[in-house]
């Protein structure tokens, strides 16, 4: 009943006093929005700023989140490209007999043509036999007997060695020829219109019938534009092989 008793006694003062000096009221409102906008300014800054740090931070989050994901599909990418690369050196093992060959370069150090030494009899004019690296990488094809064992191979850095290839970038298959050269094997006549990242790899395609599909080559180091006709990919070769005493022959029947 006090409580009451004050609040009655209160509104019925400021109900005298407004009607009494109605200018104070005026100026107490005045100040009252004043006050109001003063306080809530700095608040709604406040909170305008700490809401733009919470969606920098879910986005932050979310790109996190994200470049986890893209690292883990790239691991696994890798994986299953490793995976598939053992597959293929397996099938050529299994399904091909590789014969082991010694082999030695031409008296004057040129690389564009090897000599290997064969004790197996093998026929070059009935055969397509391939060189390849302990890698399992193309390295050149056999041309003719030169002596006893002894048998002469045309290497990727032959200026007549021709090979039917394609180019894997961005996830895409871009045929074209691979024509050998001692310092700058190319890949040629690809359109002018695709993308080629450097550090691609390069593949034998199978699509003449001479290398089997999937034997590796090298990797893009540079692409260049033929005046818009076409493009050309120049292309790096491991040549570690030349450090081995020993290569590896696959024979398959013309």
């Amino acid at each position: 009943m006090r409580i009451f008793l004050i609040y009655v006694l209160i509104a019925l003062l400021i109900n005298i006093t407004a009607n009494t000096l109605p200018s104070l009221v005026n100026i107490a409102k005045r100040n009252l929005l004043n006050l109001i906008v003063l306080t809530s300014y700095p608040a709604a800054k406040t909170l305008t700023y700490s809401q733009n740090l919470v969606n920098r931070y879910i986005v932050l989050v979310n790109a996190q989140k994200e470049n986890k994901s893209l690292r883990e599909k790239l691991a696994m990418c890798k994986i299953y490209g490793n995976i598939l690369q053992k597959k293929l050196n397996n099938q050529i093992k299994n399904n091909f007999r590789l014969l082991e060959a010694p082999f030695s370069f031409k008296g004057n150090f040129k690389t564009d043509k090897i000599y290997l030494r064969i004790t197996k009899k093998i026929n070059p004019f009935k055969n397509y036999c391939i060189v390849l690296s302990n890698k399992l990488s193309l390295i050149g094809l056999i041309n003719k007997k030169t002596g006893k064992d002894i048998y002469s191979a045309k290497s990727v850095f032959n200026p007549s060695f021709v090979a039917d290839v394609f180019i894997l970038s961005n996830n895409k298959r871009y045929k074209a020829l691979f024509l050998g050269n001692p310092y700058l094997p190319k890949v040629e006549f690809l359109d002018p219109n695709v993308e080629i990242k450097k550090g691609s790899k390069v593949y034998t395609s199978g699509d003449f019938g001479i290398f089997p599909p999937g034997l590796l080559i090298g990797s893009v180091s540079s692409v260049k534009d033929i005046n818009g006709y076409y493009k050309l990919a120049y292309i790096d070769i491991d040549r570690s092989f030349f450090n081995s005493w020993k290569v590896f022959v696959l024979c398959r029947k013309k």
